[in-house]
């Protein structure tokens, strides 16, 4: 496998991923905005910051363990397709950083 279709193939979606998900949320806020809600209500400065803080620190954590799992799981067991491991772990373990996020963020709002 080579540098490029390993860019081509796991980098550029996860960059597509992240970008659309940054635009999507901007249009969301813009639209909330428009019509005079307050998308942070309750909300200071210094708490959103610390909000997207934590959500980038378990995100990259949790994404660090699963490239580490999935590169465990391509040393140890040689059927599995190199690509499909990496990727698989990348997402489950994305996944799971945001469950765990929200988990934070939801009892850290019920205080």
């Amino acid at each position: 496998m080579t540098f490029f279709s390993v860019l081509l193939v796991i980098v550029f979606p996860i960059c597509g991923l992240i970008g659309y998900y940054i635009k999507t949320k901007n249009q969301e806020r813009i639209k909330l905005i428009e019509k005079g809600i307050n998308p942070d209500e309750g909300l200071t400065i210094s708490d959103y910051l610390k909000q997207t803080n934590l959500r980038n620190g378990i995100l990259l954590i949790s994404l660090g363990l699963g490239l580490f799992v999935g590169h465990l799981l391509v040393l140890n067991f040689s059927q599995l397709d190199n690509l499909i491991t990496y990727a698989a772990m990348l997402l489950l373990f994305g996944g799971i950083g945001f469950l765990i996020n929200f988990m934070i963020i939801k009892n850290w709002n019920a205080k």
